[in-house]
This record gives C-alpha cells, sequence and structure tokens, in this order.
C-alpha cells in the first residue's frame, strides 16, 4: 500500500530535499507541501493525506495550533513530529496531543524513513530518547504544563526576552506596571518554573520563542 504524505514545514529549502528523498521511498504515492495554516488547511481540502511530517517549530503558526485543527475535519492521517527542539514539556505535549511518532531534525532523512515506515507497519514510532522521557516522567504526566500560550502571554515572553524593565513592559503591551508584574508571576506559575530566568529558558527549549 502506498500512502500520500504532507509535508508542513516553512523553511523551501528543506521541504524541498525532503520531497526530493521521499519521493524514492517505495511505499510513498504522491507527496504534497504546505508552508502555514493557509496551505496547510489547502492541502488537506485538496488532497487525500495518509501521513504528515509536521515540523513543530513554524513561523506564523505553531504545530500544536495545526495539530488542534486537524480535530475538526473528517480525515485522520498519522502525523510524525519533525522538531529541532528537545523540551520535555514540548516533548510530552506532543505525545498528548496524539501524534504517531517524533523525529529529531538532527537524526537525518535515515529517521525519518525509518519512522515512516514503522508508523504505517506498527502504528506508532518513536526513539529512544523519547522512551526515555516518557519513562522518567511517567509520575508526573498530568503536572507537566502546557507549551500552549496566549497572546498576551507570548507577547509578555517576546518583551522579557528584549530584556527591557517591568515598568518598560507595561508601557509596550498598554498596562500598569503592577498588572505586568501579576501577569510575569502567573505566567512562571502555569509553565512551574522559579524565576525569570528559567521562563525565558522554557520559551526557547520549547520553541515559543
Amino acid at each position: 500500500m502506498k500512502v500520500n504524505v504532507l509535508i508542513v514545514d516553512d523553511e523551501a529549502l528543506l521541504r524541498e530535499g525532503l520531497r526530493a528523498m521521499l519521493q524514492h521511498e517505495s511505499v510513498v504515492k504522491n507527496v504534497y507541501e504546505a508552508h502555514d495554516e493557509k496551505t496547510f488547511q489547502e492541502a488537506l481540502i485538496k488532497n487525500t493525506v495518509d501521513l504528515i511530517l509536521l515540523d513543530v517549530r513554524l513561523r506564523s503558526v505553531t504545530g500544536f495550533d495545526l495539530l488542534a485543527r486537524l480535530k475538526a475535519i473528517d480525515q485522520h492521517p498519522k502525523v510524525i513530529a519533525v522538531t529541532g527542539l528537545d523540551g520535555t514539556e514540548m516533548i510530552i505535549n506532543l505525545l498528548k496531543s496524539g501524534v504517531h511518532g517524533i523525529v529529531y531534525k538532527l537524526d537525518g532523512y535515515s529517521e525519518i524513513s525509518k519512522a515512516i515506515k514503522n508508523v504505517l507497519q506498527s502504528g506508532t514510532y518513536f526513539p529512544e530518547s523519547v522512551l526515555k522521557i516518557i519513562q522518567t516522567n511517567a509520575q508526573r504526566w498530568q503536572e507537566i504544563p502546557s507549551v500552549t500560550l496566549t497572546f498576551q502571554e507570548k507577547e509578555m515572553l517576546k518583551a522579557i526576552a528584549t530584556g527591557i524593565t517591568t515598568k518598560e513592559i507595561a508601557v509596550h503591551l498598554k498596562m500598569s506596571p503592577s498588572t505586568a508584574e501579576t501577569y510575569r508571576i502567573r505566567l512562571m506559575k502555569k509553565v512551574n518554573v522559579p524565576n525569570t530566568a528559567a521562563l525565558l529558558a522554557y520559551a526557547f527549549r520549547n520553541g515559543i520563542l
């Protein structure tokens, strides 16, 4: 059985290279491409898609947003998340969202090919590093915070990342300094980190910034 594959990535060079290699796979029938939410939805409307290779970090939309969109359509393709990030929170939230496989970009195309074949044959594929994350965090699975933030929370993180003061953040976000400080504290509690430095580390590790 041959399958139709949709590549979702905002880097044209990566999509083109991946397409070229996928076309040599015996299990692949057609290869489609998308680089944002609009082209993602168009590809699913125009074509029957059996498997999606989904980059988690896109410029205009997150992979988590697109995974949520999948729940609202009739098609139910298998999804392999392709990422250059290794945040524990991100990996666990990908698993919670129902992806069928996870591949790290640094592992190269051979790992993607292996993941595709395993997902088609057995339903899932997770490398040893991901299985280790699952085992290590099994007891705190439900405590892992979501990496999905509101627009206001993302704007707060971007402002903090520039190194400006709370007063300057308040001006930038058009709120009082006390409100800005409250937002910062709530955000730290939401992602379960002790300070601003850890908050920024969390954001970069999970592809939020």
